[in-house]
């Protein structure tokens, strides 16, 4: 059966060569995105927040949300900001079905905290925490799909990320939550509104040991929905929650 799937998988890409999704130049291999377009993806090329990974002035270590009140998550990590490029990848994704972006996203998330390192890279990672973290955490998960958008897509776009990350890391992806009700839109609200429609949102599917857990989503707004995920597991007994995410919505609060 893998025989007959591989030989089928070529036949397709001798007759039909895959293309860039963003240039739609002709590819030497089966991926969706060319080294040229992966290189301008937009990144957080300035300091960012110790603690939720939000963009921050030179000399400052935590954003003035982090600053003032507590995260139920040990910190959050993403590419860059949810524009240009970024942004046209993880709609595509989402929304129009192309899942196969899921594989070289994802695989930039993993990078994200677990760089190929050399000598010289040990300062670098004293001063950035998260390129320890890949070593901490026993499990991978990702914010649950709501399931009446699951059953109209088919799939979900942060488990796609999910269990990308965790191949690259070598760590086990586990369905760690569940959504217990269908939540309005949450666009456009303030971060205290959603916050207060998110509350219980979610529960675990089993109790915790005391594992650090690795939570994948693909962009955070507010962070008002990955910070109920990672009450939902902390409350179950799960140890330090980390986030990481494709993108982070620019100007909105943490």
């Amino acid at each position: 059966m893998k025989l007959a799937e591989g030989m089928a998988a070529g036949l397709v890409g001798l007759l039909f060569p895959p293309r860039c999704y963003l240039c739609g130049r002709e590819l030497s291999e089966l991926s969706p995105l060319c080294p040229e377009c992966l290189a301008i993806i937009p990144r957080w090329d300035g300091p960012t927040c110790l603690v939720c990974g939000r963009p921050v002035e030179e000399g400052v270590d935590l954003c003035r949300d982090c600053a003032t009140e507590g995260r139920p998550y040990a910190w959050a990590r993403s590419l860059g900001p949810y524009e240009g490029e970024l942004r046209r990848l993880i709609q595509a994704l989402k929304y129009e079905g192309e899942r196969a972006l899921a594989r070289p996203l994802g695989r930039l998330l993993a990078d994200l905290i677990s760089p190929r390192r050399t000598q010289s890279d040990r300062d670098l990672e004293i001063r950035n925490p998260c390129f320890s973290v890949a070593s901490v955490v026993s499990l991978v998960t990702c914010v649950p799909a709501d399931p009446a958008r699951l059953r109209a897509r088919g799939y979900h776009a942060a488990e796609l990320l999910a269990r990308v990350v965790a191949r690259r890391l070598g760590l086990p992806f586990e369905r760690l939550l569940k959504k217990l009700r269908s939540s309005p839109p949450q666009v456009g609200r303030p971060r205290r509104e959603r916050l207060a429609a998110l509350k219980g949102l979610f529960s675990a599917r089993r109790p915790g040991r005391g594992e650090a857990v690795l939570l994948v989503d693909d962009v955070i707004t507010t962070g008002a929905t990955v910070s109920e995920a990672a009450r939902a597991l902390t409350e179950a007994g799960y140890g330090d929650v980390y986030v990481l995410a494709c993108a982070h919505a620019v100007g909105k609060e943490g």
